[in-house]
């Protein structure tokens, strides 16, 4: 189960996949929720780069540049900000996507994160943001170039063994990576999920094992009404694409 998920938000700054990842999912979630309603394309916003987002991380000490963030603080900021702004768009474009809600689910907490709960939470919740752990051969991993190639760190959810991949790979080349989830296959028994990552404005979208995710966070959102891809004189409303953040 997949579909096409878009969004040309890159990661230009170092240590913030919590809050591109986050603000990826929130516009997606937005606009399947809008297209699920008003038809395919009918959903104008783009999220902005959260260059703003990042600085009030900055202040209340959520996100360190060595070190990230938390991607539920993170949540609970975009909350307290009213929402993921977006780029500039004509009245009556909305300048903000809420979030109504959003929930945490660990892989040793609670229910887990089997190979039925994560295919459960993609097809009653997804899209949603995960975090694995990356070791220097998951650059390699791309879907557009090989399709059944699928990445295994080797160490997930084994905080001794990722400890000890630190010592042998160095921390600069390794550690735990927010992205965001949203389709997944069964390949002879075994549960893949698709990734969009944050490295170029395509992701690049790579195939993962389901137990490389050590935690996952589902957002919900509320529709937003009234309808608000027709403009003035019924002219289509379109924002403008943002792509990069800069400091």
């Amino acid at each position: 189960m997949f579909r096409n998920l878009t969004s040309a938000l890159q990661q230009t700054v170092a240590g913030t996949c919590a809050l591109v990842s986050t603000t990826k999912c929130v516009q997606v979630q937005h606009r399947w929720e809008y297209e699920a309603l008003h038809g395919t394309s009918t959903f104008p916003c783009n999220a902005a780069a959260p260059r703003k987002l990042r600085r009030a991380c900055l202040r209340k000490k959520i996100w360190r540049p060595t070190k990230g963030a938390d991607v539920g603080d993170v949540l609970n900021m975009i909350q307290e900000q009213g929402g993921v702004r977006t780029t500039n768009g004509p009245t009556p474009a909305p300048s903000l996507l809420p979030v109504h809600s959003w929930q945490h689910h660990r892989w040793d907490h609670g229910g887990g994160l089997t190979a039925d709960r994560i295919a459960d939470l993609l097809d009653t919740r997804g899209p949603f943001v995960g975090v694995l752990w990356v070791c220097p051969w998951y650059t390699l991993f791309d879907s557009a170039e090989d399709r059944d190639l699928v990445y295994r760190s080797g160490c997930a959810r084994d905080e001794m063994h990722q400890f000890l991949s630190v010592d042998c790979f160095g921390e600069n080349n390794l550690g735990l990576h927010s992205v965001v989830c949203f389709g997944y296959r069964v390949c002879d028994g075994e549960l893949h999920v698709l990734i969009l990552d944050n490295h170029k404005p395509t992701g690049p979208e790579r195939w993962i094992h389901f137990s490389e995710l050590e935690e996952v966070f589902t957002i919900s959102v509320k529709l937003m009404n009234p309808p608000i891809h027709q403009g003035q004189g019924g002219r289509p409303i379109r924002y403008p694409q943002s792509r990069h953040e800069t400091d």
